[in-house]
């Protein structure tokens, strides 16, 4: 798969058109990495934002003077989302170390300058990039407040389904509505995926919730409106939103 086709496909590029994804690949460079390897370190200049293409990334805290341990992980990142978005934020330097996870993983890497540079002449690139990487680091922020210890296992987990027929529908705006709500609370207990397709095209875009406890809800033909609506009522007050409801269980 060329580099433009992987583009198409990643959730960050979705918004651009061909000729601006095109511009983006031009400073592309696609690595891969064995299981337990690590793509860069804690405390190291941010000098790339990475696009995970293929396989999962653990995010760790290392501990001075001993190696990394998979038990230091506190955020495992998966197919098609974006790391080290500190390289586009003051003062510049990786927060957490980055291992692939699994057997192995691919990304694409792009150096900041060349990114900065691009969005010099095409500022509509950088507002959709750097929109989207916003809401991403403060949904990350949140989990990742205090790297120092491991977090809590979450106990609400609010599933986007991406696949193309989701998409097609909304899907998108509906996941980032979701990311920006999510990322407004400090509720390190809220874990925000991606989903593939339930077999229900004709529902979508479909978002699952699930709370500790209770049987797992599925909205249908969520809008971003009405995500922001589910996230306050149900995810935060625990109030299921019956108009939107597919089923429970």
């Amino acid at each position: 798969m060329s580099v433009l086709e992987r583009l198409e496909e990643i959730e960050i590029f979705k918004d651009l058109t061909l000729d601006q994804r095109r511009a983006i690949g031009a400073g592309c460079e696609e690595q891969s990495f064995r299981g337990g390897e690590r793509l860069f370190a804690e405390g190291e200049e941010a000098a790339h934002l990475w696009v995970l293409t293929e396989g999962e990334v653990d995010l760790r805290f290392d501990l001075p003077g001993r190696s990394s341990s998979p038990q230091n992980t506190i955020l495992t990142v998966g197919r098609g989302q974006a790391l080290g978005w500190s390289s586009l934020v003051p003062p510049y330097e990786y927060k957490l170390s980055a291992y692939c996870a699994g057997e192995s993983c691919t990304v694409l890497r792009i150096e900041k300058q060349f990114l900065l540079e691009l969005f010099n002449k095409d500022p509509v690139i950088g507002y959709r990039i750097v929109r989207f990487l916003n809401s991403v680091a403060s949904l990350h922020f949140q989990q990742l407040q205090g790297s120092d210890r491991r977090l809590p296992p979450a106990i609400t987990t609010v599933t986007v389904h991406l696949a193309t027929c989701g998409i097609a529908a909304g899907a998108r705006e509906v996941l980032m509505a979701l990311m920006e709500e999510a990322g407004r609370v400090n509720r390190q207990d809220i874990e925000v995926k991606r989903g593939r397709c339930i077999g229900q095209c004709k529902t979508e875009p479909n978002v699952t919730v699930e709370i500790s406890g209770e049987d797992p809800v599925v909205y249908q033909k969520m809008t971003a409106e009405r995500m922001r609506e589910v996230f306050q009522k149900h995810v935060l007050d625990g109030e299921v939103q019956a108009e939107y409801l597919l089923h429970r269980g």
